[in-house]
């Protein structure tokens, strides 16, 4: 249940809203906090400043902060929209969640409903001469927190929307949600084989909306099944979608209490879209959009499809680390593993359709398989190979020219 707040919390602090309010409450807060410290001012240093110097610097942040918010989303929007078609429409994933961007906005807005406040509350009685110098040190410190985001978001603007950074963020949520699962297989389940017997009978939970899942709480499944003294076996998978009323799990019981049964089906996070968190067949679903979409004929850039090839070759080596600990955590719950096949049709078999017509993409896939089977082991190992053969397959197939054919068989039969 820990783990289900603070995922929870974690996607809410990724929402650029939720940040904007924040700091929003933030900034009206600061005001009548310069109030309340206005006894703290000396008499003199009212005196020397004069309450009216903070008037003119709160009009000109309130005039200054709305354009620079307007001009700035307009940014954001403009950089969405040209990762959308340039990429792919699911790299959109990645800008919502650029949380550098939604931290400097959530800064300009703040201050411009700082400047606004502090206006209002200075036209009060609230206010006298200690009050507004008070005010005036708390403007200088969001005037410094203004130059900062600035600086920020020149630097940022460079990478905006770019492919570069398009795909390192893209890799390094892929890499983190790989890692996690080759160190945990089934996120610390048992592993459901196709081979199993399940028991016969039991109580089926049954999603209560349709949706992609995009995470299950094996944690939280387990202490419920503790509680039951019974077995849980998911039916359904990260990043499948369900409908409504679709088998999602089966208690190994005919007798499970509704109130364990409501809170088994809080475990299944159902939503509209697929997330990365624990899903890395959808980071690399996204990586191959990215290849795919550079080969096609409206963009036609080879080198591009190549770059994501080399980046997918470590990536999927990530998948064949160690797992940590000898057992299970979770005995108590059974789930699907990640078949090794799906990894690569997901990105190599996809990369090599497309180009199957250019002999240095056919190559690059080639050079990137040979180098997964080499450094992999067991089943990720024969999983490339066979990813390998049907690469070649599709890329003889697709050449024109006998001396490329030639040359990608001397390729895959030297690697």
């Amino acid at each position: 249940m820990r783990n289900k707040v603070l995922n929870i919390l974690r996607r809410m602090l990724r929402l650029l809203y939720v940040r904007i309010i924040l700091i929003a409450a933030l900034s009206l807060m600061s005001v009548p906090l310069a109030a309340l410290l206005g006894d703290l001012i000396p008499p003199g240093l009212a005196d020397r400043i004069g309450a009216a110097a903070v008037d003119p610097i709160l009009a000109t942040l309130a005039t200054s902060m709305l354009a620079v918010t307007t001009f700035s989303l307009t940014v954001m929007t403009g950089a969405h929209r040209a990762a959308w078609a340039q990429w792919g429409p699911r790299t959109h994933v990645i800008l919502k969640d650029d949380t550098a961007t939604h931290s400097i906005l959530a800064v300009f807005v703040g201050a411009y409903l700082f400047a606004m406040s502090g206006m209002v509350l200075r036209r009060t009685p609230i206010f006298g001469e200690q009050e507004s110098v008070a005010l005036f040190a708390m403007t200088l410190l969001v005037i410094a927190l203004i130059v900062v985001s600035i600086i920020r978001w020149i630097a940022h603007l460079e990478d905006l929307g770019s492919f570069g950074e398009t795909l390192v963020q893209v890799e390094r949520r892929v890499a983190v949600s790989l890692r996690t699962l080759a160190k945990r297989p089934c996120y610390g389940a048992n592993a459901l084989i196709e081979e199993m017997d399940l028991p016969e009978g039991g109580q089926i939970l049954r999603a209560s909306q349709p949706g992609y899942v995009q995470q299950i709480f094996t944690g939280m499944l387990q202490e419920l099944a503790q509680q039951a003294e019974t077995q849980v076996y998911v039916a359904v998978s990260v990043g499948d979608y369900v409908q409504e009323g679709q088998d999602l799990a089966r208690f190994d019981t005919s007798d499970l209490d509704e109130e364990v049964a409501k809170a088994a089906l809080r475990a299944f996070a159902v939503e509209g879209a697929r997330t990365f968190v624990q899903d890395p067949l959808f980071g690399l679903s996204v990586l191959g959009d990215m290849a795919c979409r550079a080969l096609s004929p409206g963009i036609n850039d080879p080198s591009t499809a190549i770059t994501v090839i080399d980046r997918l070759s470590s990536l999927l080596l990530l998948a064949g680390a160690e797992p940590e600990g000898d057992g299970s955590a979770y005995d108590r719950v059974w789930l699907r593993p990640l078949p090794p096949e799906a990894l690569f049709a997901e990105t190599f078999d996809r990369i090599a359709r497309d180009g199957a017509g250019n002999i240095e993409v056919q190559l690059a896939v080639q050079r990137a398989l040979a180098a997964i089977f080499t450094r992999g082991d067991g089943e990720l190992a024969q999983a490339a190979r066979r990813s390998a053969a049907r690469s070649l397959a599709r890329g003889i197939a697709g050449l024109s020219a006998a001396e490329d054919r030639e040359r990608l068989e001397r390729a895959s039969r030297g690697s």
